[in-house]
């Protein structure tokens, strides 16, 4: 399922495998001045490829490597179009390792390989100027592009909400709040999340958001001073992540938030071929 809606010039493409009628889980790209930013799910490629070809594409970036944002990268060498994305995951979106998590190949499915090239630190199209900007966090490559004569910013996956219930166990929290307070600074007139849509009052979510985690983190400090372990610092948390963690097999847990905090870098120990999403 394909949803298109116009903020502007920027077209919003809102897409989702469907199950009963339902959407699964919602992820978008953007449209605008023949620049693609994000390809959607692989398990969308029918619709995305039919999309592609009449929207008259010329460009394409990837803010990060996860298969919701990048599954569509093999349809753009049929138009003669090399995605890029930051130097950091090219090796990981040209050849994506393999998705041994369920939920990623019935949510998302599974990613072909396809070449992919390092990008810069500006990218034009005919109209506009975007500048790339390294916002690590969510994932290592990820980036997010400012459109500084308009005061568009589009965020990839940084913002998602300005409250996270839970953490993903690969996400570097640290990272993530240097990224925002970045991206507040810009002070953009609109955000643009990839699974919200157009955001008027993005400035301010992203810096609510921001001042969420930088509390969270005193929190979990402070309980930790306390005497508490992980596990009980977790269940302390607000919120109940019971149905994330049965789902994602513990992928995504309101425990990552407490590992991430507590370890002084924000990153834990990967699980081999566990990239997304």
């Amino acid at each position: 399922m394909i949803i298109a809606s116009d903020h502007g010039e920027v077209r919003y493409l809102r897409m989702a495998r469907t199950a009963f009628g339902r959407a699964l889980y919602w992820t978008g790209v953007y449209f605008v001045d023949g620049l693609l930013i994000d390809t959607g799910p692989p398990n969308v490629r029918r619709e995305v490829a039919r999309l592609f070809a009449e929207l008259g594409v010329r460009q394409c970036v990837t803010t990060h490597h996860h298969e919701d944002h990048s599954g569509n990268h093999a349809l753009l060498s049929a138009l003669g179009i090399t995605p890029l994305g930051h130097a950091s995951g090219v090796a990981r979106l040209a050849a994506p390792p393999p998705m041994r998590d369920l939920y990623r190949r019935v949510t998302w499915g599974s990613p072909a390989p396809a070449r992919v090239a390092p990008i810069g630190d500006v990218l034009e199209t005919p109209a506009h100027r975007f500048e790339i900007i390294h916002t690590p966090g969510h994932a290592d490559d990820h980036v997010a592009l400012f459109e500084a004569d308009r005061g568009w910013l589009f965020t990839g996956d940084l913002y998602l909400a300005p409250r996270l219930k839970v953490l993903r166990d690969d996400e570097d929290v640290h990272a993530m709040i240097v990224s925002l307070r970045r991206l507040v600074a810009l002070a953009p007139a609109v955000v643009f999340c990839q699974h919200r849509g157009a955001l008027d009052d993005g400035a301010e979510l992203l810096r609510r958001k921001l001042e969420f985690l930088v509390e969270l983190g005193g929190r979990i400090a402070a309980l930790r001073e306390r005497g508490l372990g992980e596990e009980e610092i977790a269940r302390a948390l607000p919120g109940d992540d019971l149905m994330w963690r049965l789902w994602t097999g513990g992928h995504f847990a309101k425990r990552h938030f407490v590992r991430a905090f507590l370890r002084p870098d924000g990153r834990e120990e990967r699980p081999e071929g566990r990239s997304a999403s």
